[in-house]
């Protein structure tokens, strides 16, 4: 799948998340069974924010090849990002955090981390 595909997907990916935890954080995560006081949504939307943030990045950046250092760095970011965010959400997902819905954000952070992880590790 080409660069410019895959960012696009990214972002969209990276929007519903922040944007959800932006905007209406104990909503978007209560069919994951997570529960917030304020000090969470605080939390929440400080990730919102960050996730969103990205989104535009891939976004914007989506017709730049990877070989531009810009470029390669935001999917270095994004990279490093899931693969530091999946065990995290794994354990949640398995020390009952969150409900059998953890399982999607789990794949998705695979699917993140590894089609990202193509373009920063390809020849």
């Amino acid at each position: 799948m080409k660069l410019s595909t895959l960012s696009v997907i990214w972002a969209i990916a990276y929007s519903i998340f922040g944007l959800g935890l932006l905007i209406i954080p104990a909503t978007f995560m209560a069919p994951f069974g997570v529960t917030f006081e304020d000090s969470g949504i605080l939390m929440a939307r400080i990730l919102g924010s960050a996730l969103f943030a990205s989104a535009i990045a891939f976004y914007i950046n989506r017709n730049i090849p990877v070989t531009e250092k810009s470029q390669y760095n935001i999917i270095l970011s994004g990279t490093i990002y899931n693969i530091v965010d999946l065990p995290i959400v794994l354990m949640a997902t398995l020390d009952g955090t969150m409900n059998a819905l953890g399982w999607f954000p789990v794949g998705l952070h695979l699917f993140l981390a590894a089609t990202m992880g193509y373009f920063v590790f390809k020849k």
